[in-house]
């Protein structure tokens, strides 16, 4: 078995500018250790945390924590896995990688690198519930096999808008898709018309850097109408139109104020 997943590992240079980016979604910073030889954050979201690693690395890695991890490396070889890097010696700490059949990297340390984040419910997250980490496959039969044999459990399946299937395990939720996409996060967001507003707003805010008091229109005044907002406001072939009157103005007011601004 892998042991428990940890964290989506991503390249993040600089760490600053993927900072930002995630605390726009919601995420939070939790405190890390100095196991790893490279420079790094953590994020939080009151579901998957995230780490951003000052190193080249080729895509997302998954990270799972397993003790006993130079014992449980002859299990893995036994399964023929491709092995990226293993690092097992007594005098480093311990962690290896490999991929599972589609090219998505796996890696296991033998300790945790941080501790387990506490999340406010009163926080926002701008993403909505993690549903699942989406992955692409030319074989979901394949897949399901390599999974499997990881310690993952089939929760369930389908055939729309493809073939699909859904498993779970070791505190991580993964989707096999027979089709193309780049893997990632996957959410459930209800209101998505609200939210994609509210992210448009925190990329202005960070992109335009105006202060409060700024006649332009700074992203915190835009963010305050789009959380009050209940209705969806007036649209032009397809463009957020200013809304008129008193009154909820609707989504697309800000939206085209925003738009009006940055043009």
């Amino acid at each position: 078995m892998v042991g428990q997943f940890l964290e989506l590992s991503i390249a993040a240079r600089p760490l600053q500018t993927s900072f930002e980016f995630y605390r726009a979604l919601g995420f939070t910073s939790v405190p890390v250790s100095d196991s790893l030889p490279d420079p790094y954050l953590v994020m939080f979201d009151g579901h998957v945390a995230i780490g951003l690693h000052d190193r080249e690395q080729d895509g997302a890695w998954l990270t799972f924590v397993r003790p006993g991890l130079q014992d449980y490396v002859h299990a893995l070889r036994r399964l023929s896995v491709d092995m990226m890097f293993a690092h097992l010696t007594d005098d480093e700490f311990n962690r290896v990688g490999f991929t599972d059949p589609t090219g998505q990297a796996i890696t296991l340390l033998e300790a945790r690198t941080f501790p387990p984040g506490d999340w406010n419910r009163q926080n926002v997250s701008a993403c909505g519930e993690f549903l699942e980490y989406s992955l692409p496959t030319e074989s979901l039969a394949t897949s399901r096999e390599f999974w499997q044999s990881l310690g993952f459990t089939t929760q369930e399946a389908g055939t729309a808008p493809h073939e699909w299937e859904r498993l779970v395990g070791h505190g991580l939720t993964i989707g096999l898709h027979e089709t193309r996409f780049r893997p990632g996060l996957t959410y459930r967001a209800p209101h998505l018309e609200a939210r994609v507003a509210y992210l448009a707003a925190k990329a202005y805010d960070y992109e335009t850097c105006l202060a409060p008091n700024d006649p332009r229109g700074p992203g915190s005044a835009f963010l305050t109408g789009i959380i009050r907002s209940r209705a969806l406001g007036r649209f032009s072939n397809g463009t957020p139109l200013p809304g008129g009157g008193s009154g909820d103005r609707g989504l697309t007011d800000p939206l085209a104020r925003m738009t009006a601004n940055w043009n």
